[in-house]
């Protein structure tokens, strides 16, 4: 499902170097946010890993029945911030070459608000918070798009109802 909220993955004109690798996080954190499908397949490659607190998810299938299926039913506003990218150089490239990089890395700190789906806009209605350290690895796909091969998440506090994501998502059962 698209949203009227998110751009679409290639934009215009289309980005290079590192913001392009950047634009793989805000991508990936607009398509939470507006529970845009279509937005975050844009984001990882087929058989990406995703990690959040050493629980790991392999492959877009197991990623949408596991993550997306938690995150997509909860109102969600992911902050990034203290975004850091490096392009890995290619085989035979010295610094400083022109070169065609395709693979980079990234590293970011996110904060989250969670509500119940559905409660984000009532009154006194119970949310979790939290601060999290986030670490991609990427590759540019054939589509020129960038896309996340792991992306490793680390919760570094949280504060609030843990109810509101159904439990420790390290506990939560599929």
């Amino acid at each position: 499902m698209t949203s009227s909220f998110s751009l679409p993955a290639t934009l215009n004109p289309p980005l290079t170097g590192r913001d392009a690798v950047a634009d793989t996080m805000y991508r990936c954190a607009v398509a939470w946010d507006t529970n845009d499908q279509a937005l975050f397949d844009s984001t990882f490659m087929p058989e990406g890993v995703f990690l959040v607190n050493d629980r790991a998810m392999t492959g877009l299938s197991e990623i949408h029945s596991t993550g997306l299926a938690l995150i997509f039913t909860i109102d969600t506003t992911h902050f990034v911030t203290n975004l850091r990218v490096t392009m890995k150089m290619g085989a035979g490239e010295t610094a400083g070459a022109a070169g065609e990089e395709k693979e980079a890395s990234l590293t970011a700190t996110v904060f989250v608000q969670h509500f119940a789906g559905g409660k984000g806009m009532e009154a006194d209605q119970p949310s979790l918070m939290s601060g999290s350290l986030y670490r991609g690895e990427l590759v540019e796909d054939i589509d020129g798009l960038w896309k996340f091969k792991r992306l490793a998440i680390k919760a570094t506090w949280v504060e609030g109802d843990w109810g509101v994501v159904g439990g420790k998502f390290s506990e939560v059962k599929e």
